[in-house]
């Protein structure tokens, strides 16, 4: 069991990046907390880059991009390069934010999912639509 310290009021949604070394957990805050596994405990990088309460995070499996969601009803994809020499630190460069949803009572998009092979990102939000961005 290990404990990583945590610097978020109320995770919402977590992703493990596909080597197996990292992680981001999304919070209410409107807070990503990036961890580097084999570097430390502590929190590698935090990012505030939506508005809102953060609700889903993903990674893709094959390129470098994560992506977060969030009740401010965008999406942010997020290049996020993880080196296999364990001395550089991991690169992160927002890209892009996409907004399609609308709010609903409150709540903006809920969860999103990467294509395993290709770049593109899917996300669901409160007001019942799933977009496709390619």
């Amino acid at each position: 069991k290990q404990w990583y310290q945590r610097r978020v009021r109320g995770a919402s949604c977590m992703a493990i990046h596909p080597k197996g070394d990292n992680l981001i957990v999304g919070s209410y805050d409107k807070t990503l907390v990036w961890f580097d596994m084999d570097l430390s405990t502590k929190p590698y990088k935090s990012l505030q880059q939506h508005k809102k309460a953060v609700r889903g995070v993903a990674f893709h499996s094959r390129l470098p991009l994560f992506a977060s969601v969030s009740d401010d009803c965008s999406a942010i994809v997020t290049h996020g390069m993880v080196y296999a020499d364990l001395v550089k630190s991991p690169l992160v460069v927002p890209v892009k934010v996409l907004r399609a949803h609308q709010a609903t009572a409150k709540y903006g998009v809920l969860s999103n999912v990467f294509h395993p092979t290709l770049p593109w990102l899917f996300t669901g939000g409160a007001d019942g639509d799933i977009w496709l961005y390619v």
